[in-house]
């Protein structure tokens, strides 16, 4: 199964609505309306968040959710396996498997993405792309293509200065714009973020939680895909999706940073 590689070589701006087929493994979740994102990992099987768990329909192929949409298929969610471990107080393996009702045939508009397998890192700075239908910018308003926009990753010892020491485990990562302005926000929870390594497109994290919206002291917080190798393996034992080793260059700046006094704050949970 080839993953992470769109068919259609198209241009990518940063913070913008994204053209047709940029993001073939998107998916929109919809109860009556979009609820949550996700990604396509096999020909049958989506990956979101434990907190987007929900018996749904499944949108493939979707641009617009309000437009007219002629590359779109529709599944329904037969099958959710939330991690035995989540949390949804902590949002700790805020990860989740959706089987759908039948396979999707691979288009230039509807293709599976990599996966970061356990052994990937992340360095601070490390680009991702996170892509929804979620509510942007500040004020906030919600968007009918779907958008996409660039941040670079922070640290867990970093993004732990904003949260609070016990509030980033192992199995998060995060990511902001130090400027702010541009984040993932209400609605794109469960959706991927991903980075480019290669010719290939491999899922780092789940949109999962934050406080606020692209504010520059609070990153947003994913759940850290590669930490959950094994579990999904486990869960899909046939035709498994395709786990890619990211590395990332150089030495973690991360590993020098040091944060006090640590600021306690309350969690906002995307929805």
């Amino acid at each position: 199964m080839v993953c992470g590689q769109p068919a259609l070589n198209t241009r990518i701006v940063g913070g913008e609505e994204a053209l047709p087929g940029s993001w073939p493994w998107q998916v929109s979740l919809h109860i009556y309306n979009h609820i949550c994102g996700g990604s396509l990992i096999n020909d049958q099987w989506v990956m979101t968040a434990a907190y987007c768990s929900v018996n749904s329909e499944v949108y493939l192929g979707r641009q617009s959710q309000k437009g007219s949409n002629p590359n779109e298929v529709v599944r329904k969610a037969a099958q959710i396996v939330i991690h035995p471990d989540y949390n949804p107080g902590t949002s700790n393996n805020d990860i989740a498997l959706l089987k759908l009702s039948k396979p999707v045939n691979f288009t230039s508009y509807i293709s599976p993405v990599c996966l970061a397998s356990s052994d990937s890192t992340f360095y601070s700075g490390v680009d991702t792309w996170i892509t929804g239908w979620g509510t942007i910018g500040i004020p906030l308003s919600s968007p009918q293509n779907l958008m996409e926009v660039e941040v670079p990753v922070v640290g867990n010892r970093e993004c732990k200065c904003s949260y609070g020491e016990s509030s980033i485990t192992d199995n998060m990562i995060c990511a902001r714009l130090q400027e702010g302005g541009k984040d993932s926000c209400q609605g794109d929870s469960g959706g991927p973020m991903v980075s480019k390594q290669g010719d290939r497109w491999i899922q780092a994290g789940i949109v999962s939680l934050g406080i606020g919206c692209a504010k520059p002291d609070y990153p947003g917080v994913y759940t850290r895909v590669s930490q959950h190798e094994s579990w999904i393996n486990g869960v899909i034992n046939t035709n498994q999706p395709g786990f890619i080793s990211f590395m990332s260059n150089g030495t973690d700046s991360d590993l020098d940073v040091s944060c006090t006094p640590e600021r306690e704050c309350l969690l906002f949970i995307f929805i």
